[in-house]
């Protein structure tokens, strides 16, 4: 596991990777469970765990992890 830190909406919101496509996500107010899951022609899509669409937030809260692992991947 990793914790790292990515801005949302003017928020510094606490982000831990518990597995290679799964993140647990500490917004303001509530704590999620995100999912990264890829399609048939490679796009990431983004899945509050228990649920089978993606949302406006969760999209967003998965756009800012991508570019944060971009930035810091080894």
């Amino acid at each position: 596991m990793s914790d790292f830190h990515i801005q949302l909406q003017g928020h510094d919101i606490g982000v831990t990777r518990q597995e290679e496509n799964i993140f647990i996500v500490r917004l303001p107010e509530k704590t999620i469970h995100l999912r990264r899951k890829q399609d048939n022609e490679g796009a990431s899509h983004w899945f509050e765990e228990g649920k089978d669409n993606e949302t406006p937030q969760t999209e967003a809260i998965g756009t800012a992890i991508t570019t944060w692992l971009a930035q810091h991947s080894e």
